[in-house]
């Protein structure tokens, strides 16, 4: 098994185990692609071997062991998972040039407390002779414990281990990770629909469009992941099977971020000249699913262009991406400049500047319009009165709530509600 990998990549796994090892007193293994231990650190617990002694030809673990390691790799990130002797164990795929060469294994642990009924579930699954209960319980009982909120942190540990040991492949681990989340979050939308009582009579969700339009005018990247991925739920839902249908719609997607990120302020001409590129990009996407985790990064490219920040300095960048999260979650509620400073560390009169500079905008400005942006789908609903709306905004009044509107959309609140309601 050890041709499998080569001498320099097996030294180097080989030191990342030992660190892991030295670190958490937790023992370590490298599989290869079949299952079978290549290599371990930290000396093999009586229990697991009593249990492969006793389940001799039959014994489950390589099988249980790979298994685990494909979740993870599918998942982009480490998997625990309990193993066939009913212990806890973490581990983390090796991906390298695209083809899973194996994974590192930590454990065995066990979680809070000594469970009483493992063995006896262990002798009646595997058909072990009553006989050898005593001596897997005492085995068993000192398998180290591990509390449920550092194997986490284990896991992380692992897998960031994994990821240094694979070098460049990290790339190819996070976009699958992406890929799996947007995937389950796609899928989570769908379930909504069909649960949904008229969800056959269900129409096209324009009203989202117009939400997912004001997300990206204002940086609201989060905020507009989540709708897009709403869209898309329906899209998948009602199309599913007719690709060039889920294609068009994707298309008029990159339309409305594009449209959206220019009324941002983003530059017409790059943003034109990406729109060129995503289009060609869509039409060589031949997997729908690889479509929709395509169409996340569009967006995040083009709120990008809409609300360009100095990257030139992350921590900048980072602290103001905080504020904009921070105002974009509690608009509707009384915030203050002082709130959003406090809530990034810095001093009023300090952050005051530091934002102006940062976003073309006095913080004042910046709440306001995310204020009026997040009123439009409230006005769409008749059910709401113009005066309710603005002390849901957080206005104080709905006198100001019509003078600030009318200043970012040139026409009244209720000019803009007959509009949009003939």
């Amino acid at each position: 098994m050890l041709d499998f990998f080569q001498e320099d990549e097996l030294n180097i796994i080989k030191k990342h185990m030992e660190l892991f090892y030295k670190i958490t007193e937790i023992n370590c293994m490298l599989i290869d692609d079949t299952g079978s231990t290549v290599f371990s650190q930290g000396e093999i617990f009586n229990y697991c071997n009593k249990f492969m002694e006793l389940t001799g030809d039959k014994c489950p673990c390589c099988g249980a062991h790979l298994y685990a390691s494909k979740q993870s790799e599918s998942l982009g990130e480490s998997y625990i998972f309990f193993c066939p002797g009913g212990l806890v164990h973490i581990t983390s795929a090796i991906v390298i040039g695209n083809v899973f060469r194996g994974a590192l294994l930590a454990g065995p642990i066990q979680m809070n407390i000594t469970d009483p009924y493992v063995i006896d579930n262990l002798i009646k699954v595997y058909n072990i002779p009553i006989s050898s209960r005593g001596i897997l319980q005492s085995y068993y009982k000192i398998i180290p414990i591990v509390a449920p909120e550092k194997v986490r942190y284990l896991a992380n540990l692992l897998y960031i281990i994994t990821k240094d040991i694979v070098g460049d492949q990290k790339s190819e681990l996070k976009k699958k990770r992406d890929f799996y989340l947007e995937q389950k979050i796609i899928n989570e939308n769908i379930q909504e629909i069909k649960e949904e009582n008229n969800y056959e009579r269900k129409t096209y969700p324009i009203e989202l469009e117009k939400e997912l339009s004001g997300k990206v005018r204002r940086g609201d990247l989060d905020g507009a992941k989540a709708i897009l991925n709403e869209i898309l739920g329906y899209i998948l839902f009602k199309h599913s099977g007719n690709n060039d249908m889920v294609i068009s719609f994707i298309i008029e997607l990159v339309v409305v971020m594009s449209r959206a990120a220019v009324e941002g302020g983003g530059n017409f001409e790059e943003i034109f000249t990406q729109n060129i590129k995503f289009y060609k990009t869509a039409f060589s996407i031949n997997n729908i699913e690889e479509l929709c985790v395509w169409i996340v990064k569009v967006l995040e490219k083009f709120t990008e262009l809409a609300f360009k920040l100095n990257k030139d300095n992350v921590e900048n960048t980072n602290v103001i991406k905080k504020a904009l999260q921070y105002i974009n979650n509690n608009y509707d509620k009384n915030i203050s400049l002082d709130d959003v400073a406090k809530h990034v560390s810095l001093s009023p009169t300090y952050f005051s500047r530091f934002f102006s500079k940062e976003t073309n905008m006095k913080f004042s400005e910046y709440l306001n319009m995310v204020r009026v942006e997040e009123s439009k789908k409230y006005l769409l609903d008749l059910k709401y009165s113009i005066s309710d709306i603005a002390v849901m905004m957080g206005f104080s009044d709905q006198s100001y709530y019509t003078k600030v509107f009318k200043n970012y959309e040139n026409v009244s609140p209720g000019k803009y509600r007959k509009m949009f309601n003939l």
